[in-house]
């Protein structure tokens, strides 16, 4: 707050103190201004010593006194030094060191007229309804004596009674970290990938050097054979699917997606020291799934009417002769560009992944192979590292990558990004948090973040009615922030 309280221009003339001495010099003071700034009261005038004159051996010192009953704060003003006086002081210096006077000391020949003093002490309370004054104190040397004289009123009333601003509220949060329970089941792990196996017309026996077979083979070992290395995982089971494009007559289509899905597996484990049991083999007979996603993806004409066709109820048969039929050209280009890439075999590879019971391990997992993780895990990677720092932060970022739907996982990942002010990627966090008690309350910290006081007074609210504790102080701080904005 800076606010002109006073200005006036006027004239002080220094009276005789009480036992009489005369004191006739005067000092002409203007321009006197006061201004509140914060908690602080700055004071400036102009000073006009013109007509002073101390006698050789006087010193006569200024001051500046605001008073109201026993309450007064003094300060110095200027101080001006007769001949004989300055040579005194000057000849008590060190000859090496050149006599420079305090400050607002001057050679009275030598005092700056006017001088522009100003000065700031702490505001109180009583100074509104105070007086100042500027009063002389006069020391003599060599033998001659000093004296005091007090100066009259310059003014009184000088300051209004500041009634204090109100002080805003602060609201500091208080982050809820939910604990997980621990994993009660087994982690479940599965990698997936496409071969495509071609086998020749009609035929059910496995070529590898047949076109690219080999290659597609291969991919099928290698991925198993890349979860095979890691120590910390177990093959709990190799899937494969095969699938035959729509054209031909079903019940042949079956028996030959069947039967090649059953031969890749045979080729495959015979690769593998893995047990036979852990292999199994199921097939599509037609995939119209494939079918379908390509032709929405395409640019053929009549595209709508063809999908109508796909998602009608009729026996697969009678849609490929209906296709044949009404589209010809469309059904020309999908066996030629389509069809070659609906006869594949999907592969998965699911695994099992054992524990990690130290901060140790779920630290060296986290840096390498994160979806190892389970949930717990990751909190326990975490501990240990210090909340609102980057490392605790990107725990939980990953969690999050890892596990996003996750409610948990989310609150903590908001929690942690909020701590580091990354108020928009929490909030990414909180749309995927759910409507838990905590859930409610951590969104209400992100609205107070974000100083919608509103939104946290909701969320809050909510949040202590069902039970969170840590809801009910910053409810109170938020409707007082909300009313402190109005």
């Amino acid at each position: 707050m800076k606010k002109t309280l006073s200005t006036i221009a006027l004239f002080l003339a220094l009276i005789s103190s009480a036992r009489g001495q005369e004191f006739s010099n005067l000092v002409a003071v203007s321009d006197v201004k006061f201004q509140l700034e914060g908690e602080n009261l700055l004071m400036e005038m102009d000073l006009d010593f013109t007509g002073i004159k101390p006698e050789a051996e006087e010193r006569q010192d200024y001051y500046l006194t605001v008073y109201s009953g026993e309450n007064y704060v003094t300060m110095p003003v200027a101080s001006l030094l007769g001949r004989s006086w300055y040579y005194h002081y000057a000849r008590e210096r060190r000859t090496d060191n050149p006599f420079e006077p305090e400050e607002h000391t001057w050679y009275w020949k030598k005092a700056p007229s006017p001088y522009h003093y100003s000065a700031v002490i702490p505001y109180r309370e009583w100074m509104g309804e105070g007086k100042i004054r500027i009063d002389a104190s006069v020391g003599g040397c060599c033998g001659k004596p000093g004296r005091e004289v007090q100066g009259a009123p310059v003014m009184s009333a000088v300051l209004p009674v500041v009634e204090p601003e109100p002080v805003k509220p602060v609201y500091r949060p208080e982050f809820i970290y939910v604990l997980p329970p621990a994993e009660t089941t087994v982690k479940q792990r599965d990698i997936s990938g496409e071969a495509y196996v071609v086998f020749a017309s009609g035929k059910t026996a496995v070529d590898p050097a047949y076109r690219d077979n080999a290659a597609e083979l291969e991919k099928i070992k290698a991925t198993i054979d890349s979860v095979r290395a890691d120590a910390d995982v177990t093959i709990t089971e190799v899937l494969l699917r095969g699938y035959s494009s729509p054209d031909g007559k079903y019940s042949a289509n079956e028996r030959l997606s069947l039967a090649r899905t059953k031969a890749i597996k045979d080729y495959v484990s015979s690769l593998d020291s893995l047990s036979e049991s852990v292999f199994k083999a199921e097939s599509v007979p037609e995939n119209w799934d494939g079918l379908r996603a390509a032709v929405e993806g395409s640019e053929l004409s009549a595209k709508e009417k063809i999908l109508e066709l796909i998602d009608s109820d009729l026996a697969p048969d009678r849609k490929e002769a209906r296709l044949k039929a009404n589209f010809p050209k469309q059904w020309a280009a999908l066996v030629k560009e389509v069809f070659p890439l609906l006869r594949r075999t999907d592969y998965r590879v699911s695994y099992t992944v054992r524990s990690y019971t130290t901060t140790e391990d779920a630290r060296r997992i986290l840096r390498t192979a994160p979806d190892k993780l389970s949930i717990t895990e990751f909190f326990l990677a975490a501990q240990g590292y210090e909340m609102g720092t980057y490392e605790f932060d990107e725990v939980f970022k990953i969690a999050a990558r890892i596990y996003p739907d996750n409610e948990v996982v989310n609150i903590n990942a908001a929690n942690a990004a909020m701590s580091l002010g990354s108020l928009s990627a929490a909030e990414g966090y909180l749309q995927r948090a759910g409507d838990s008690p905590v859930a409610r309350y951590t969104k209400g910290v992100l609205c107070a973040l974000q100083e919608d006081w509103e939104g946290a007074v909701m969320f809050f609210t909510s949040a202590k009615a069902s039970g969170v504790s840590e809801a009910d102080a910053a409810l109170t701080v938020a409707k007082e922030l909300l009313e402190f904005g109005k």
